[in-house]
């Protein structure tokens, strides 16, 4: 079956990166993504039984992150299925991951806050996205680390020609929570048999043309299985971009927006160092500049990103870079079994290919509902090891990392956020970012700045949230 008309939206972004999506209530769901969605929603795809669905862990209500938040505000790591299982690091959201580029190599020239490499999913970019067709092959192949998860061409052969544009990152992502036992804790086969049975059983012969098989053609049918989830997750039902700066510059405004309110403007203005507002600060004949364009900022082409839009204003910005940083993030004690620099992030991914890449550096996350969900009762975590328990907390270490005492000369050690700011100060980065400085960590912003940029990142929430799908259960969590 022909894709819908948001799906070829999405396959034609790696034509022309200017792109309108649609709203999520123009066009109903197609087969393969209706089956993507009740997968992605279904708790009993787990072992055991309604313990755990991919929703368990990326709510859309609350960002597409853990809707936990007592979870949130301590141990950060989400509860496997099996009894005591945990995982090792903060889910990353999964809003708008499936526009990330497939993981490739990239050339940075010195000095370097920015390794080599560009694209994949997970903090360490490991699912790499190999079923996806390149116009041109990247220069370093694929797969390259020891953790990629499948070929190009086995994933190509699997998936009819139509529905090769949703092969990428998330596809490779989705076949890793199921057999994971810290995840969803179940095989292959018991994921085919419980799809086989379900009530959504006939969106399969309708996606794909043929009955479900788990016997002879196994490991097929799984991977349309994480196909179709990958389907779901590139639909405008999930990036609907109808956030409250989505709505105005397709209304035809421009900075500084209607909607927003003076303080959310004037943190737009000083987060790319503009002055729309006639009330951002001028330091050095220039607009106050908080530099969070160098990682928060791009549109994806579909083999890679691009980096023009310099005022905030192209409908699909993504506000990450999709590439690798080390911002000097503080160890989080907080986390269980997790040794100080046991996380390194890219360089384990790919440490057999690129000897030059530093322990500590992690994929840019987008800043797309970043603030959604999160209030006075909801805890959301930030960075990947979910030291950071407010927007403003790390707003404001990015302001002052660099220009407060380091929190182990007061005598704390492993201090949390929270203990810091009290004592005004931050501890040790786990990794030293010492070529971060100059760029972030010691930007002069005022208190009142700082909750300006808070504001702006709060218009990034979309208004649309999908619902749950029909086969979704109430699981124990």
């Amino acid at each position: 079956m022909a894709p819908s008309a948001m799906t070829l939206v999405a396959a034609s972004v790696a034509a022309t990166p200017l792109l309108v999506w649609p709203a999520a209530a123009d066009t109903a769901l197609t087969p393969i993504e209706a089956l993507g969605k009740n997968i992605f929603f279904d708790d009993s795809l787990s072992i055991p039984n309604h313990k755990q669905a991919c929703a368990s862990c990326h709510d859309a209500a609350k960002g597409g992150i853990l809707p936990n938040s007592t979870i949130n505000a301590t141990t950060v790591v989400a509860p496997g299925a099996a009894p005591h299982a945990l995982g090792n690091i903060k889910p990353p959201t999964n809003a708008y991951a499936s526009l990330s580029p497939p993981f490739h190599q990239i050339s940075i020239p010195p000095p370097q806050f920015i390794a080599n490499w560009e694209g994949g999913n997970f903090w360490d970019g490991r699912a790499e996205g190999c079923g996806k067709k390149f116009a041109t092959r990247p220069a370093s192949g694929c797969p390259i680390g020891p953790a990629s998860t499948t070929s190009e061409t086995i994933f190509q052969s699997d998936v009819p020609a139509s529905f090769q544009i949703y092969l990428g990152p998330t596809a490779d992502q989705a076949l890793n929570p199921f057999p994971n036992n810290v995840e969803q804790n179940t095989r292959e086969k018991a994921v085919c048999q419980q799809v086989k049975t379900a009530k959504y059983k006939a969106l399969y012969q309708q996606a794909f043309g043929v009955p479900i098989d788990c016997t002879k053609n196994l490991e097929t049918s799984y991977r349309r299985i994480a196909v179709a989830a990958a389907a779901w997750q590139a639909s405008a039902d999930l990036n609907s971009f109808s956030s409250r700066r989505d709505g105005d510059i397709r209304s035809g405004f421009h900075f500084p927006l209607p909607s927003l309110t003076p303080e959310a403007n004037l943190g737009h203005d000083i987060f790319y160092g503009l002055n729309t507002t006639g009330k951002n600060r001028i330091v050095n004949g220039k607009p106050l500049n908080a530099n969070c364009t160098v990682c928060h900022n791009g549109v994806s082409n579909g083999n890679s990103m691009d980096f023009s839009d310099t005022v905030g204003e192209n409908l699909q910005q993504l506000y990450t870079d999709e590439r690798y940083h080390n911002i000097g993030v503080p160890f989080n004690r907080d986390i269980p079994g997790v040794g100080f620099q046991e996380k390194k992030g890219l360089s384990t991914h790919i440490s057999t290919v690129d000897s030059t890449v530093s322990p500590g550096e992690f994929k840019t996350p987008t800043l797309r509902n970043v603030a959604k969900g999160a209030s006075a009762s909801f805890t959301k975590a930030y960075a990947h090891n979910g030291y950071f328990k407010s927007l403003k907390q790390i707003v404001h270490f990015y302001n002052t990392r660099d220009a407060l005492d380091r929190c182990e000369a007061k005598g704390i050690v492993n201090a949390t956020a929270a203990e810091a700011i009290t004592k005004n100060c931050w501890p040790v980065g786990e990794f030293e970012a010492t070529k971060a400085r100059g760029i972030i960590g010691n930007l002069g912003l005022s208190g009142a700045e700082e909750d300006a940029i808070v504001a702006y990142l709060g218009t990034l929430s979309d208004a649309h949230t999908p619902a749950a799908s029909a086969s979704a259960k109430k699981g124990a969590r």
